[in-house]
């Protein structure tokens, strides 16, 4: 940190008035310091530098003033322990993506026996399953498990986080590029303070100037929409002390879509909430508290087990000769007369213990009020277990808590699928295409839903009991009871338990095999063998004979139109 008492006034100018500085405004400069203090805080840098008032690590501080001894700076960063099991409640299932089937047959149509679907319902359902297999294979494209409980993460630090949609034209793939809240600058509508009109990106970087000099600068990445209606792309790196373009990457362009490829993750607890003003701010307060309780407890501790020596009634300068060591001693006369100098320890006892335990869970147990989690996790059980039942009540609040974000989530992540493949569709020109051109062509609808899961333990027996009496009873059908399974594609589900169905009954046919090849043999005695085969001529089934040296025995009543019955 610079020490402005050593500035000169034209150097305070340029720190003050900096152009970049200036540009962002106020509001801006605001939310920017919040949130990389949050980021700090975060990082373990949870004490005040009295002389520079930025958060340092507790290490970095040096003793105040008027103490004699160092003490203790300890960070219990359980704040940092918060908002990671906070996300990993939130992302930490194995959550799944549906894209509904429309029903362009009636309703009598598809109950009737011997059900076909129609031209327009295979067209129909073949797009939403051409639909749903890409969006999985954009989410294994993109490490999505791995890279939501990270954007989970900074979610709750900075109380949003921003997903940018980029078109790599070297791997022809899609890329969705997870940024933290601090590089994006958002400029909404007037009218409309969620539609979003603007965005900027920007990062500051240090640069080499033509004469060898690093300078400040900034990269600053800027999609608009324009009154054409379509989104405008430029990027380039700026001076930070007067914005001058020092380098041009992407000259003012449009992309040819008609959309901001931007998503934003906001946490608004409140509509009219600014960010930053949420539960992280109360947080940080009760952790701070924290971290002084626990400082205080070791000072204290120290202090009670390295008692205090007294020494009364002897010379000044006593104290100073005593050597502290086993087995050292001390002469010491008295100073005045008829008082005998006096050399003991002054012990104490932990009495603090109960009242520090009492308050420290009350605080403690107050940060998991805020947040919302558990004051137990299922691994500090010391019992046989729960069921499905006593652990959602026993995590009713961070249960509530977390399908409360995944309101959120659920809209943003709908909404960037569908811009993912309306940006795929107006790149299908390209000659690196990783995609099948005619199946993203032919996305037309671009309803998706998000299926959430809790990290909890799977009761999947119990669920399946359940809709099974429901089916049994009449009260659910076997397409609504797949859905609440979870099965993804419940009509090709359906097609291939019935497909299966129909090779059993095959199989299981004494009578399916029409090829007139023996289906059922079965031994009679050491004379005969008797066969089940097709009458040639009038095509029924029964049993025709054939005698131990192999002759057939013709039937007896149509002369080779009947079956000889067994006698």
């Amino acid at each position: 940190m610079a020490d402005y008492n050593l500035l000169a006034p034209e150097t305070m100018d340029d720190l003050l008035f900096d152009a970049f500085d200036q540009s962002l405004g106020s509001e801006t400069r605001e939310r920017l310091r919040t949130q990389f203090e949050n980021y700090e805080y975060y990082d373990g840098k949870q004490h005040v530098d009295p002389k520079t008032g930025r958060l340092v690590k507790a290490t970095e501080l040096e003793r105040p003033a008027g103490l004699d001894y160092d003490p203790t700076r300890y960070a219990t960063n359980y704040f940092k322990a918060i908002i990671d099991r906070k996300a990993r409640w939130q992302m930490g299932g194995k959550h799944g993506i549906q894209v509904p089937r429309k029903d362009v047959d009636s309703q009598e149509a598809r109950l009737a026996e011997g059900y076909t679907p129609s031209p327009e319902q295979k067209r129909v359902d073949n797009q939403a399953d051409a639909y749903e297999r890409l969006l999985y294979r954009l989410w294994d494209e993109n490490k999505m498990r791995s890279k939501l409980i990270q954007a989970a993460r900074d979610r709750l630090i900075a109380d949003r986080v921003v997903c940018k949609i980029v078109f790599n034209q070297r791997t022809g793939k899609l890329r969705w590029i997870w940024r933290p809240d601090t590089e994006f600058i958002p400029v909404f509508s007037d009218d409309d303070f969620e539609d979003l009109i603007a965005a900027h990106f920007v990062r500051q970087k240090i640069v080499e100037a033509p004469d060898g000099e690093e300078i400040r600068a900034i990269q600053k990445q800027t999609f608009r929409i324009e009154e054409d209606g379509g989104c405008y792309l430029e990027e380039g790196v700026y001076r930070q002390d007067d914005l001058e373009l020092l380098e041009e990457i992407t000259p003012y362009s449009p992309m040819g879509i008609d959309f901001i490829p931007v998503v934003t993750f906001p946490v608004n607890d409140l509509l009219g909430e600014e960010t930053g003003e949420g539960e992280i701010s109360d947080l940080r307060e009760q952790n701070d508290v924290l971290n002084q309780m626990n400082e205080d407890a070791i000072d204290s501790m120290k202090f009670e087990m390295f008692s205090m020596t007294a020494v009364l009634n002897a010379p000044e300068g006593t104290a100073d000769k005593m050597e502290v060591a086993p087995g050292s001693v001390l002469e010491a006369t008295g100073n005045y007369e008829g008082q005998s100098p006096d050399i003991k320890k002054v012990e104490s006892s932990f009495r603090w213990k109960d009242a520090f335990k009492d308050q420290y869970a009350r605080v403690k147990g107050a940060m998991h009020e805020v947040s919302g989690l558990p004051q137990i996790v299922p691994q500090e059980l010391n019992f046989g277990g729960l069921n499905g039942e006593a652990l959602q009540v026993l995590f009713h609040d961070i249960i509530t808590d977390t399908e409360e974000h995944w309101h959120v989530w659920g809209y943003q992540l709908s909404e960037l699928h569908e811009k993912s493949v309306r940006y795929l569709q107006a790149r299908t020109a390209e000659n690196n295409f990783a995609y099948d051109k005619t199946e993203v062509s032919s996305i037309t609808d671009y309803t998706n839903e998000m299926k959430f899961v809790l990290p909890l333990p799977d009761n999947r027996k119990e669920l399946v009991e359940l809709l099974g009496e429901e089916i049994g009873m009449g009260l659910e059908s076997q397409a609504g009871g797949m859905q609440r399974a979870g099965v993804d594609n419940v009509q090709a589900k359906k097609a291939e338990i019935e497909q299966e169905r129909m090779q059993d009954r095959a199989s299981g046919d004494p009578y399916g095999n029409q090829g007139g090849s023996p289906s059922k043999t079965s031994g009679s005695s050491s004379e005969t063998t008797e066969q089940e085969k097709i009458c040639p001529e009038c095509g029924g089934s029964g049993t025709v004979y054939s005698d131990n040296q192999g002759r057939e025995v013709t039937c007896n009543t149509c002369k080779g139109d009947g079956i000889v019955q067994t006698a």
